[in-house]
């Protein structure tokens, strides 16, 4: 059961709407999700949450399909079913074939390329205990090809998950029928 209501579309101010157009079209969504819409109450804090997802996971140098599995397996781990939804559904719109999803919510050790299980590897190490990474976690991702910008953009996609995750589970966000079940 939600803790907060939704905004829907034809309740929101026209900002907030515009805001939900947005979302909806930038994050290929056939309708804007529960997610922006809890936030609709406060326009503040909905410009404040698209703007992070705007520039950490639509934008940025590394791609949204390996974002958005960082994402799922962050997810996952924190136990957060309706982000671990939203994401599985966005990997499976971008690609992923089921077998890797199913290790990012499972066994991301048995993840075939080693690049992406590093790399999802150090942002769930990151949403985690960010304290514990070390010299060597860095240099694994450089070992891989990702530069400076792109490591922090890593840093900043794991917090964006812990923020995330936060929100879903504290206003108690419904499931979206759009994005099934995990």
């Amino acid at each position: 059961m939600p803790h907060l209501s939704t905004v829907e579309p034809a309740d929101a101010s026209p900002e907030v709407r515009d805001l939900y157009l947005d979302f909806q079209r930038q994050m290929g969504c056939p309708e804007p999700p529960n997610f922006i819409k809890t936030q609709g109450h406060s326009l503040a804090v909905a410009r404040g949450t698209w703007a992070l997802v705007q520039n950490v996971l639509v934008g940025g140098a590394l791609p949204r399909t390996l974002k958005e599995m960082v994402l799922t397996a962050i997810s996952s781990e924190r136990h957060c079913r309706y982000c671990e939804t939203a994401h599985l559904t966005f990997c499976r719109m971008l690609g992923v074939d089921a077998d890797s999803l199913e290790k990012l919510v499972r066994n991301v050790e048995g993840l075939d390329s080693a690049r992406v299980r590093d790399i999802v590897s150090f942002g769930m190490k990151c949403a985690r205990d960010p304290q514990s990474l070390r010299g060597e976690d860095y240099e694994t991702l450089k070992h891989h090809g990702l530069s400076e910008a792109q490591i922090l953009e890593l840093i900043c996609l794991s917090a964006l998950a812990v923020y995330a995750n936060i929100i879903a589970d504290a206003t108690g966000v419904e499931a979206d029928t759009m994005f099934g079940q995990a």
